[in-house]
């Protein structure tokens, strides 16, 4: 039997934890040598199943190797771990946990190719010869990208192997140099960090490639503290920065040319334009650095369990310096406690609980202890906090905090489950295999979603729901999409699917002939769906619904065109019904300006043209109030521009547009000031 413990190591710079697996955690200390000299383990520390791997080491002329490295690194064990072969080059290592790894040899600059894949079974015993031979030398120099300077001490990581397993480190001397010998492998992988610089990587190099030349980009970071609303410090408060997602490219080699920056983080942010990016905690006096942050715009949030959560204002973080010292107040939040119960009101043991608030770019869990209670602190406003049981439809309430210190909550979960049961069919009757169906309930506290495939005659039946009613949505690959938004009984529903129509057509430059890329296709009608046009100007939908649809077509440079068509059922099977090739005229544009009533720049002003104007394709004010209007109809035109403040109005006269040209100049005077 396995005994639990975890897997610790090093992932593409960033340390893991798998907890629970394997043997125990062991550092390499735990070895001792037996009397011959060969290294051993303690029995402590081998599962149950073991396997044995002995052989010989040589060199390219057939001369045994004494002192080579043996490696193996995988599922029994992780860092690698490593024996030494004896003055005959032999080596023999027992009790190593089964499982799959990967074998390595090296002395020095001598290496052999990795094997990788290497199965070991409980009880089985392998031997292999290795052979040596000289491999090659990755070199480089680390530079400051800005001054061009040496970077000392940067630590340079080469993984080798299919999964980075055999990692290799070392550091950039006095001069930015650095050098690793006995590289096998025609191609490595590299990354490059250093205090007060972004981390560059992954880089490919090559064998037979120059010594490769790596310059860092400076880091920004923030500094600041955390306080209450009375100005005293908040110790172990969790501050993390969120950033832009985007990463533009280093130039961080002068060989190769082939790096974009580390990988983008995942997005922690519920709208997607941020991205999280690096978190510190405060210590006694409050206060945190965030170090080595990319150059850029940054919103910094921070979390207590016994305050609600803050966030700082949008700030900038600039190459080798740090912003103004920034302060997050944080408010004392109330406690949030609850039990999660059955319908006799026992409580239930180890269910997960999720806290969501509006303000918190992250869901908090808590799991009920044995009475089923749970608590959350540091909560304001209003939240929803759900069950969510493994086997049972999750119970979810909305609970409104106020100024309560302490607000409790019970949350039932039902174990009274329904079956939906039913039958899909075409227009004829006939049953439709392989609907994919989803169930959705419609009452908030037990927001449940199951799925399911209809058999080859049609039926269907979706297990473990809660009370209806239930939305119901069908899909097929032949049919159009089907829901019924009101299912009150679970027995011998009937879902009616339609044969899908392919609609597909060409939108074409009226004044070129040449196919316009990425126009915009809207269908408004039984189905609202939308497309772009691809490179040679045709669109197509498919499984579209029967019906009548009004159909726009539209591009930012062009003018737009509305059509009305009837999508009717087929004759044939998978005939496509097609539309009428689509010209459209190429447009003007429009630059100007946008000023309030004393004269000054409006920022945030929305500018439209025609009468009434088209507010749909508004364009909107820069910080020096300048516009931009694209795919204006050639003729004369009014342009109009609006403000929350400053009021709207349009300009003196209307103004003249020519297709393909530029119209500069245009003044728009609004009525009042734009600050009050």
């Amino acid at each position: 039997m396995r005994r639990a413990g975890a897997i610790t190591g090093l992932l593409v710079l960033g340390t893991f934890v798998i907890p629970g697996t394997y043997g125990p955690k062991k550092d390499l200390a735990s070895a001792i040598s037996s009397p011959d000299g060969r290294r051993v383990f303690s029995s402590e520390e081998l599962d149950a199943g073991s396997a044995t791997l002995a052989g010989r080491v040589h060199d390219e002329q057939g001369r045994p190797v004494p002192g080579a490295i043996v490696s193996l690194a995988g599922s029994g064990f992780w860092p690698p771990r490593s024996v030494e072969s004896d003055p005959d080059g032999r080596f023999h290592w027992p009790d190593i946990p089964a499982g799959i790894y990967e074998l390595r040899v090296s002395k020095g600059r001598l290496v052999a190719p990795p094997l990788e894949g290497l199965i070991l079974d409980a009880g089985a015993r392998r031997a292999f010869g290795m052979r040596l031979a000289r491999g090659w030398t990755l070199a480089g120099q680390v530079l400051d990208a800005r001054t061009g300077a040496a970077v000392r001490g940067a630590e340079v990581t080469v993984a080798t192997g299919a999964l980075g397993l055999h990692s290799r480190r070392t550091q950039s001397n006095r001069y930015g140099h650095f050098v690793l010998d006995g590289v096998v492998g025609n191609e490595q992988t590299l990354y490059v960090e250093a205090e007060g610089y972004i981390i560059a990587g992954p880089l490919s190099q090559t064998a037979d490639a120059l010594p490769i030349t790596v310059r860092l980009e400076r880091a920004a970071r923030i500094e600041g503290r955390v306080v209450d609303e009375r100005g005293r410090p908040i110790p172990n408060a969790l501050v993390r920065a969120f950033g832009e997602r985007t990463t533009a490219p280093l130039n961080t080699t002068d060989s190769l040319g082939v790096t974009s920056g580390p990988v983008p983080p995942i997005s922690a942010a519920g709208t997607g334009s941020l991205a999280f990016v690096g978190q510190a905690t405060t210590g006694p006096n409050g206060r945190f650095e965030l170090a080595n942050l990319r150059p850029g715009p940054y919103t910094v949030a921070a979390t207590h369990d016994d305050f609600a959560p803050a966030s700082s204002e949008r700030l900038r973080a600039s190459a080798g310096a740090a912003p103004a010292d920034l302060t997050i107040v944080m408010r004392a939040g109330a406690e949030l406690a609850g039990r999660v119960v059955d319908e006799r009101g026992r409580g239930l043991e180890a269910i997960p609980v999720e806290l969501r608030a509006p303000d918190e770019r992250l869901p908090r869990m808590s799991v009920t202890a044995p009475d089923g209670s749970f608590s959350f602190r540091g909560v304001r406003g209003e939240v929803t906090v759900t069950a969510l049981p493994y086997d049972l439809p999750p119970s979810r309430k909305t609970v409104d905090l106020g100024q309560d210190a302490l607000v409790t909550v019970e949350l039932a979960l039902s174990t009274s489950l329904y079956t939906l049961r039913g039958r899909v069919v075409d227009e004829r009757g006939f049953g439709v295999g392989g609907a994919l169906l989803t169930v959705s309930s419609q009452d908030p506290e037990t927001p449940v979603q199951r799925s399911a495939k209809s058999d080859a005659d049609g039926t269907f039946s979706v297990p473990a729901l809660p009370e209806p009613p239930f939305t119901l949505k069908a899909e097929h690959a032949a049919y159009s999409p089907t829901a019924l938004t009101e299912v009150d009984d679970i027995d011998d529903v009937r879902v009616v699917m339609s044969a899908g129509v392919t609609f597909l057509g060409e939108v074409l430059d009226d004044w070129t002939g040449d196919g316009l890329r990425d126009a915009r296709v809207q269908l408004d009608g039984p189905h609202d769906v939308n497309t772009k046009t691809r490179g040679d100007g045709t669109f197509v939908f498919r499984q579209l619904p029967t019906g009548v649809y009004e159909v726009t077509l539209s591009h930012t440079d062009y003018e737009s065109q509305a059509r009305r068509v009837v999508i009717e059922p087929p004759r044939y099977v998978d005939r496509p019904q097609e539309l009428e090739t689509v010209r459209l005229v190429p447009g003007g544009i429009v630059e100007g300006e946008v000023v309030d009533a004393n004269g000054d720049p409006v920022a945030g002003a929305e500018v439209a043209w025609d009468d009434p104007p088209r507010w749909i394709r508004a364009a909107v004010t820069d910080q020096r109030g300048a516009f931009r209007l694209r795919g204006i109809p050639a003729g004369a035109v009014w342009i109009t521009a609006r403000h929350d403040i400053a009021g709207e109005n349009w300009t003196d006269n209307p103004v003249q547009v020519r297709p393909l040209e530029t119209t500069p100049g245009v003044l728009v005077r609004l009525p009042d000031a734009a600050t009050e």
